[in-house]
């Protein structure tokens, strides 16, 4: 797996071997009244100064704007210390007395996740279950083994990405969120999967990654990974059209913003393909 050492990152992918790439950007658009899960704060836009406000010599304008947004807002990736299990986060560390509303998480914070670099796979469900997705499909260990069965398989360092198909609902809130009606994804058998073949990262473009039955609360995915195995996780990404162009082997580049004290980051993660 990938190392991080405050500057340095250490990975085996595999550059392209031609300049002649495609470049997918994964990311969805920030935008003021975007779906956002209630828990988290939503993102907001201001143009604080509009260009005729102040002005430079010679006509010369500019304009700046503010943003607010919480670190879980849109396309995003998860700090390990975004989730603790008995008041410990990844590496049995205790996270109750190291926090503050004012500083943040002292240690796994967004801060110090790495970039994510490595060879990038997707796993389009909507392909391999031969339909649309409902909140009752879960993508455990026989759907990972039949879709890799046909596929590069992941390893060390690999970056895994789970589309749904569930983006589709991205403009109505409600549904997208689905509090109410559950959401497909991975279940905690197929993060175990995941996890013994020391993924660096997965991804989904639904707004919680793990499968949610209807009605129960469960995180034992999001546990799983950040807790017990150290393995972030992304949401909220646009895997659309990666699906349309059939590409499923691809170099994953993303970024996280180093945010001392944070739970997440913003990010803008890339797939890169050669022509």
């Amino acid at each position: 797996m990938a190392e991080w050492a405050g500057n340095y990152h250490d990975t085996t992918c595999a550059w392209p071997t031609s300049s002649a790439v495609r470049v997918y950007d994964l990311a969805l658009p920030l935008e003021a009244g975007m779906s956002h899960h209630p828990y988290h704060p939503p993102y907001s836009f201001t143009l604080a100064r509009a260009h005729g406000e102040w002005n430079y010599p010679a006509g010369i304008s500019a304009a700046m704007e503010l943003i607010s947004m919480g670190g879980h807002a849109g396309t995003h990736v998860d700090a390990l210390g975004h989730i603790a299990l008995h008041g410990q986060v990844h590496g049995g560390e205790s996270i109750l007395e190291r926090q503050s509303h004012s500083g943040g998480l002292e240690i796994r914070s967004a801060e110090e996740i790495p970039p994510l670099i490595g060879r990038g796979h997707l796993v389009d469900a909507v392909q391999l279950f031969g339909r649309d997705l409902t909140p009752a499909d879960g993508i455990g260990p026989a759907e990972l083994e039949k879709w890799f069965g046909d596929h590069e398989p992941p390893g060390p360092g690999s970056i895994v990405l789970v589309r749904t198909g569930w983006i589709r609902l991205w403009p109505d809130v409600e549904a997208y969120i689905a509090l109410n009606t559950g959401l497909p994804g991975v279940t905690r058998e197929g993060a175990g999967w995941l996890s013994d073949r020391e993924i660096l990262a997965s991804g989904s473009d639904t707004m919680n990654y793990e499968h949610k039955v209807a009605g129960v609360v469960c995180l034992d995915v999001h546990v799983h990974y950040l807790v017990e195995r150290g393995i972030y996780i992304m949401e909220q990404m646009n895997l659309e059209r990666l699906a349309e162009d059939g590409v499923t082997d691809f170099t994953f580049i993303a970024l996280p913003l180093r945010i001392k004290g944070g739970t997440g980051s913003p990010l803008r993660p890339v797939a890169i393909v050669a022509r």
